[in-house]
């Protein structure tokens, strides 16, 4: 009868423990010191505009991965900017991973506790000034007003939604004309990779967990 106890209350440890630290926890604020994060020198480095790449929990996480030859563990991405003095992740998420659906604004610590352990991809568009970096913040603020939903089909050629990747697509090279890339990527190879995003041909890589 204590065996079965025991093994009952390790369960739910177990189930607590998922709960606390693989759930989105997005609309809450950064709880533990030991959990996965940004040193307070590398959030001194972040500007507006700046791309942060992760790898994400989740099964959808892990066929992203398989499906894409990225050269970094990385499957999902965001844009920082500051809110009320606060550094924030723009990123557009789908309500079946998540409390929200498309665009949302979430704290930086909660986005990299969301983040495998040293996954953690930051870049910097080459000849960005600022103001780009402001053109960037009202792009944001623009799409967080039109609440669009997460493109399930994830097709680029419908702006009414969007996925993670193709918002920044749109700010930065349809919508702002600051990203201009080689004619010879397809927009397979474009859209459906992350690999442009951390392109040093493109970008500076300011912070790299990954090395």
């Amino acid at each position: 009868m204590l065996k079965i106890t025991i093994k009952i209350g390790l369960v739910l440890i177990l189930v607590f423990l998922a709960y606390k630290f693989l759930k989105d926890d997005s609309n809450k604020p950064y709880e533990s010191s030991f959990l996965y994060k940004l040193s307070s020198a590398e959030k001194s480095k972040l500007q507006d505009g700046d791309i942060i790449l992760r790898r994400g929990y989740g099964l959808v996480s892990t066929m992203i991965l398989k499906m894409m030859d990225e050269d970094y563990d990385v499957t999902h991405l965001g844009m920082v900017v500051t809110e009320n003095d606060t550094l924030k992740i723009a990123h557009a998420l789908s309500s079946s991973v998540s409390n929200q659906d498309g665009l949302r604004l979430q704290a930086i610590d909660s986005f990299v506790h969301n983040s495998h352990d040293n996954t953690i991809l930051v870049t910097r568009l080459k000849n960005i000034d600022s103001v780009k970096q402001k053109k960037i913040v009202k792009q944001i603020a623009y799409y967080k007003k039109k609440n669009l939903p997460f493109d399930h089909s994830f097709n680029y050629k419908d702006s009414t939604e969007h996925y993670c990747s193709e918002l920044i697509w749109r700010i930065y090279e349809h919508n702002l004309n600051i990203l201009k890339v080689s004619d010879t990527l397809t927009d397979e190879q474009k859209y459906n990779t992350l690999k442009t995003f951390y392109d040093t041909n493109y970008f500076d890589i300011i912070i790299n967990h990954q090395q």
